[in-house]
């Protein structure tokens, strides 16, 4: 087994309550990227409880990660147990149908109990502690209510600043428009994000998927061509009838997450983003704020389209190893703890 020196890409943390197909998408750019060596996916975990959700989830990190998903231990799709369940679109439902020729399912639900999740804040505790300083970051896909709970958990704000760079915020809307269905969903937890996060916040608003629609084209042809069954392209497909563009907010984000450095979208100056009572935002510059958003700039819009198409679709790929380059620089723990532990 072949080793690269040095320290390995950002591990990618994506939390999302998965309630549109641009959340899906995300994870397939964020795997995408893994290929390329941009980052390395750390854990995925889900803001509302339900199983359907999660088992659709877990099928897709088994595919993208393959035979060592389907035979070896795979860390667990961390899904909070309180709230509602809310809808469950037929594109978590729907690719699990999908048969072989001799009959036998082309995807395996292998969550059926809760006992087969993780706790969102154990897991992103365990897994942050595994990462390098300042070699991680954290998308959120959806409302902030395990952001928001993971603040209260011993230790892990501390943890966060250590380990994580940044987190980038698919909601909201500057300038302000109208409230964001996303932070509506809890507006305290969004409040509390975006009052007590320990790092700097990129927030990526509705406008910005609205203006880079993802190219549904792409399902039948590029998606396609990679391989044949992919549960991306098959929850698509089953998300709404074909052929239709998907906005992309959660994608843009995943993108600027991981290739920060890209010149995809321009920043706003430096200031404070702050969520009222009726859901919307909004944003006070200022020299000391942490807080930026981004800027759609439409001579990016056809090589992001392109990007995305390209990374989504691509074959899955394995993370490259890394071998330290010296004992000092290992991080306090080289593995994570138990997923499910709470102390």
């Amino acid at each position: 087994m072949q080793f690269a020196k040095g320290k390995p890409s950002a591990g990618a943390f994506f939390d999302s309550d998965f309630s549109t197909i641009d959340s899906v998408l995300a994870i397939s750019l964020l795997y995408g990227m893994q290929g390329k060596n941009d980052c390395r996916v750390a854990i995925l975990t889900l803001s509302r409880p339900n199983l359907a959700i999660a088992g659709f989830a877990d099928a897709v990190e088994r595919f993208y990660k393959g035979p060592a998903g389907n035979f070896s231990q795979v860390p667990p799709i961390g899904m909070r147990t309180e709230g509602l369940p809310g809808d469950t679109s037929p594109a978590f439902t729907v690719p699990f149908e999908k048969k072989n020729p001799d009959g036998s399912p082309v995807y395996r639900n292998e969550v059926k109990r809760v006992l087969e999740t993780g706790d969102p804040s154990t897991l992103l505790r365990n897994y942050l502690e595994a990462q390098y300083d300042q070699n991680a970051f954290i998308i959120l896909g959806g409302p902030a209510t395990n952001l928001a709970s993971a603040l209260d958990f011993s230790g892990i704000p501390e943890l966060i600043a250590a380990k994580t760079k940044y987190l980038v915020v698919s909601a909201g809307s500057l300038p302000t428009v109208s409230p964001d269905p996303r932070i509506k969903a809890d507006i305290a937890a969004a409040k509390k994000v975006f009052a007590q996060w320990p790092t700097h916040i990129f927030m990526c608003g509705r406008d910005i998927g609205t203006n880079l629609p993802f190219p549904g084209s792409s399902i039948d042809k590029e998606f396609a061509e990679a391989v044949h069954d992919n549960p991306v392209a098959d929850a698509y497909r089953a998300y709404q009838t074909m052929p239709y563009d998907a906005p992309s907010s959660d994608l843009a984000a995943t993108l600027y997450a991981g290739r920060p450095q890209e010149g995809y979208f321009k920043l706003s100056d430096a200031g404070t983003i702050s969520v009222h009572d009726d859901g919307r935002t909004s944003f006070a510059a200022s020299d000391k704020g942490k807080h930026q958003y981004l800027i759609y700039d439409p001579a990016q819009k056809e090589r992001i389209l392109r990007t995305y198409v390209e990374l989504a679709s691509a074959k899955p790929a394995p993370p490259r190893r890394f071998r330290p380059p010296d004992a000092v620089d290992m991080p306090p723990a080289d593995k994570p703890k138990v997923p499910n532990d709470p102390k």
